[in-house]
């Protein structure tokens, strides 16, 4: 996961902290909306994917959180990924900026086809 990091930092011009933290949210929030079993399934080949995870900043959420996790699935994900995205300085625009360079830096190791459901999990 170095070389996502250093790709995100170098294109974003943001901080490694902030890209690692940024990425971690993301594939935090795929698992949660996935569940660890299918996330697992999915990713979990790729090398160092759990401890960036791990790393993932709290995203807290607050009241906005509860009133979120009562509307639902979207709204939960929605939440957690600018909650976090704020909690390292970043909005989220910078989250939307992230998906791309991801999923084109997984392509080559998980394949196309694990890439698009991905995909379709962050943008749903």
């Amino acid at each position: 996961m170095r070389d996502l990091v250093a790709e995100l930092s170098q294109k974003l011009r943001i901080s490694e902290a902030q890209a690692q933290g940024g990425a971690a949210i993301l594939f935090k929030a795929a698992r949660d909306k996935l569940g660890s079993v299918e996330f697992d399934r999915m990713l979990g080949s790729v090398p160092g994917i759990d401890l960036l995870i791990q790393q993932a900043p709290n995203s807290g959420g607050g009241l906005f959180g509860t009133i979120a996790s009562l509307a639902g699935g979207n709204a939960v994900l929605l939440t957690t990924i600018v909650s976090g995205f704020s909690r390292l300085n970043m909005t989220s625009d910078h989250a939307q900026k992230f998906v791309p360079i991801i999923l084109d830096n997984l392509r080559a190791k998980v394949g196309p086809e694990t890439v698009s459901r991905l995909e379709q999990t962050l943008r749903a």
